[in-house]
């Protein structure tokens, strides 16, 4: 919860909770802009498509042709959910001696902390906040084999690996896809460099970041760009880096960018859009840090959301919140839970740089 020890109380500059500026705080895109979500799913659920019927026509034999069984292909994949809980307690009286106390109400009912400026103006909007960020990490950086470095994973010293393994996320689906297809992975040789400045100055090396989009754009399989939303999706330490060798190749950017929202921007790319994600690169500095370098810093997909899926077993892609208060032993009480579980839809339909 917030450590009210570093607001001083009566200190003639906050006097009330109104008064209390949060340090900036990014305002993250709806993750419904990359991925598509699926209600009412279980595990065990299939996910199917029907492929194709093959090839038809055949030089012709004249009378009594020769007929051949129809063979229609097609793909299934299966949800395997995992299970995820928020789970918080608050007593009043972490709150008195704080700026927070002024907030509180009196009497018998001090310890009941909901529709107070605490709660309202401070608590929920700090909640809301965290819990859009929880989804991001888990459909994106899930993995249920997660581990710290130590161990012999990804996962910066100190974070809870807990995090992370309650289900694969998509980056965990898309590596195992390029690993069993080399011909869909654009590789980007700055990822590899063993220094933070090494991988920062090896995206900037001029034409590198030029060649990347352009072979992405090149091996990527057409049918990509007919479905609904299709896009670049990166990095933004990508992005600055193809605006950087624009310019430094023609004198002036010829890329013109939005800034839709903090943390995303939007532009395009030969005919291509592109939407630079900032809070990948956020999280993967703060998760995936070894200690001298980052886990593949720099990566864009090219595809459509609806080849993305995150399910949950929920009639809502959000849980609802319960929230309650004990009269017994005089706490508040904020919980939460589901289960999520993530599917790359057709694998052909992805062509990844990282």
């Amino acid at each position: 919860m917030i450590n009210w020890n570093q607001f001083t109380v009566d200190n003639g500059a906050i006097t009330d909770l109104r008064e209390l500026i949060f340090l900036t705080v990014y305002d993250d895109p709806d993750i419904d802009l990359t991925v598509k979500n699926e209600t009412g799913v279980t595990n065990g659920k299939k996910l199917g498509y029907i492929d194709s019927m093959g090839d038809v026509g055949e030089a012709r034999s004249g009378c009594d042709p020769q007929y051949s069984k129809v063979n229609v292909t097609g793909i299934q994949k299966e949800w395997e959910l995992g299970d995820w809980e928020i789970a918080k307690e608050i007593c009043y009286d972490e709150l008195e001696n704080t700026i927070a106390e002024d907030s509180l109400n009196t009497g018998t009912d001090r310890a009941y902390l909901q529709d107070t400026p605490y709660w309202d103006q401070i608590l929920m909007p700090l909640l809301e906040k965290a819990m859009k960020e929880m989804f991001w990490r888990i459909v994106w950086f899930g993995d249920k084999d997660a581990k710290n470095i130590a161990d012999g994973g990804i996962l910066k010293a100190g974070i809870n690996p807990k995090l992370f393994n309650m289900c694969d996320g998509l980056w965990k689906r898309l590596q195992a896809i390029i690993a069993a297809n080399p011909n869909q992975h654009t590789e980007i040789a700055a990822n590899a460099a063993t220094t933070y400045l090494d991988q920062k100055n090896g995206i900037l090396v001029p034409g590198t970041a030029i060649k990347i989009f352009d072979t992405l754009l090149a091996d990527a399989d057409s049918r990509i760009f007919d479905k609904p939303g299709s896009a670049i999706f990166c990095t933004n330490s990508m992005f600055k880096a193809l605006r950087t060798d624009l310019v430094e190749r023609y004198g002036k950017t010829t890329m013109p960018f939005e800034n839709v929202a903090t943390g995303i921007t939007l532009s395009e790319y030969d005919g291509r859009t592109i939407i630079a994600l900032d809070i990948w690169d956020r999280m993967i500095k703060k998760y995936e840090d070894t200690g001298t370098a980052l886990n593949c810093p720099h990566r864009a997909i090219v595809c459509s959301p609806d080849n993305l899926f995150v399910g949950t077993n929920d009639k809502d892609k959000i849980a609802s919140l319960s929230v309650h208060f004990n009269d017994k032993d005089r706490k508040n009480y904020i919980y939460a839970a589901s289960k999520i579980g993530t599917l790359v839809g057709e694998d052909e339909l992805v062509q990844i740089a990282i």
